[in-house]
């Protein structure tokens, strides 16, 4: 169980500052998910009309901007925008702060449009999107299999309008994108209409590009170089415990609201001084900012928030009432807080970190005496999820009912349990995440369990999961939440 803590430690990144140039985006493209027939009843087409699907490019079509954001008609969504920035084949998660345009990102998290050794490959198969004819093409590893893809999207090569060259910069195809689609024929997005743009952003995409490409080459390999590569990053005093400054986020704080569209209204502000939290002499050697003045932001501008929304009628005085209070707990957990001071949890996490370093550094070196190490080798992100999960957990108690008193109690019959998502994707790796979870308490029980194998899958699937998050709907993002924290 201890050595599952060091992913706190791979977890760990910095957020980078985007700025110097400005980028201008001044053709927006309008998309909207439609449910299928074979998806109807299964989706909601009422709550996918909440939800705004923008892709902006700019004037020479080598810069693209991904933005996804509920509508005003959905005042009550739980999560905010999620915006993308796309440039020579890379698709990089920024957040955007709304006053001055300025951008921030974070290395880990961005990632190829087209892989290498995949291509974008022209299937035999035609389509009509809203009387507009369009030829459909794919992302396959092997283009000699055309029917191995997951998405494919219909492009009207024929249209003056063209925004499928910033999407895919290398394939030489231009055209209007008219449609994505998966190969589940539940929902697809299309295209509804244009309008040009003026929305400038300060961010230098050659640097950010750079940047990644130097995170990726040195991305670390195993455990123990990530806690030494955490250890030599050139932070200031009491840098390893800045997810635990509740200015960093609210779930490091007092509180927790009872009202759950209430979170919504003051993410943004948390985006902010998340952001800025890097920024500051406390934990950057390079930092010109003070953690005292960004804390003197936070309290105003929630208090300012908190009487913004109430005098605009947008929260009741009961949502009034239990803002406030969350604000005022929040505001005492940041004036207390000290930078230098090493949590008790991650106190725990990093004396775990560092057993776990020894012992993968032992390991390289043993003797024969100790050959029953096994070298780590990283080998999750290789592994393919099946949509039938297969847990060992199933297996020990089909004839042994005595052998679930080893594990939680959701784990009987979990696949019963497991919420019934809008995305597929996020039901199948919830179910094998936390069903592996209940594998790896069997393993020093007797159970048949491949240790090493479970942990990959809980990595893959835990890394799935964060990459669907942004793009989850409200009513899942909701579901999620409730589900994790009603496990025992």
């Amino acid at each position: 169980m201890k050595k599952i803590m060091c992913f706190a430690v791979l977890a760990f990144t910095t957020a980078a500052f985007a700025q110097n140039k400005t980028v201008e985006f001044v053709k927006k493209y309008k998309y909207q998910i439609e449910v299928l027939d074979a998806g109807k009843g299964i989706y909601d087409q009422g709550e996918y009309d909440k939800v705004a699907y923008d892709h902006y490019v700019s004037k020479n079509n080598k810069e693209g901007l991904l933005s996804f954001y509920y509508t005003e008609n959905a005042v009550n969504a739980y999560s905010g925008e999620s915006n993308f920035y796309m440039k020579n084949n890379w698709i990089i998660p920024i957040t955007v702060n709304g006053l001055s345009k300025t951008t921030s990102y974070t290395e880990y998290s961005a990632s190829n449009v087209i892989d290498e050794g995949s291509s974008l490959t022209k299937l035999d198969r035609k389509g009509v999107i809203n009387g507009l004819s369009c030829q459909y093409y794919a992302i396959l590893n092997d283009a000699a299999n055309k029917d191995s893809y997951t998405y494919c999207f219909c492009i009207d090569e024929s249209n003056k309008q063209n925004n499928a060259e910033s999407i895919f910069p290398e394939s030489k195809v231009k055209g209007l994108v008219l449609s994505l689609e998966t190969s589940d024929p539940y929902y697809r997005l299309v295209y509804k209409s244009s309008e040009t743009a003026n929305v400038k952003l300060d961010l230098d995409g050659d640097k950010i590009i750079a940047d990644i490409k130097t995170y990726k080459e040195n991305e670390p390999t195993d455990y123990a170089t990530a806690v030494d590569s955490v250890a030599a990053y050139p932070y200031g005093e009491g840098a390893e415990n800045i997810y635990a400054d509740p200015l960093y986020s609210y779930t490091n704080g007092n509180g927790e609201l009872t009202d759950y569209n209430l979170y919504n209204y003051f993410s943004p502000i948390y985006s902010i001084t998340s952001t800025a939290l890097y920024n500051t002499k406390e934990y950057s050697a390079e930092g010109t900012i003070k953690r005292e003045n960004l804390a003197k932001f936070f309290e105003k501008e929630s208090k300012s928030l908190v009487k913004n929304l109430a005098s605009s009628k947008v929260i009741d005085a009961n949502q009034k009432k239990e803002l406030q209070k969350f604000f005022k707990e929040q505001v005492k957990s940041v004036k207390e807080y000290k930078p230098g001071q090493v949590s008790e949890d991650y106190a725990t996490a990093a004396v775990v970190a560092t057993d776990y370093a020894t012992a993968a550094d032992d390991a390289t070196y043993a003797t024969d005496s100790y050959d029953y190490y096994t070298k780590y080798q990283s080998a999750y992100n290789d592994i393919k999820v099946e949509d039938k999960i297969s847990l060992a957990y199933d297996l020990d108690t089909e004839n042994n009912d005595a052998v679930k008193q080893y594990a939680p109690d959701y784990c009987d019959d979990l696949q019963k349990k497991i919420p019934n998502f809008q995305s597929k994707e996020l039901k199948k790796h919830v179910h094998n995440l936390t069903g592996q979870i209940c594998d790896l308490y069997l393993y020093n029980n007797g159970g048949n369990v491949d240790y090493f194998g479970t942990i990959n899958q809980m990595r893959k699937s835990y890394l799935e999961i964060e990459k669907l998050r942004s793009s989850l709907s409200q009513k899942d993002q909701k579901s999620l939440l409730e589900f994790l924290k009603s496990l025992d």
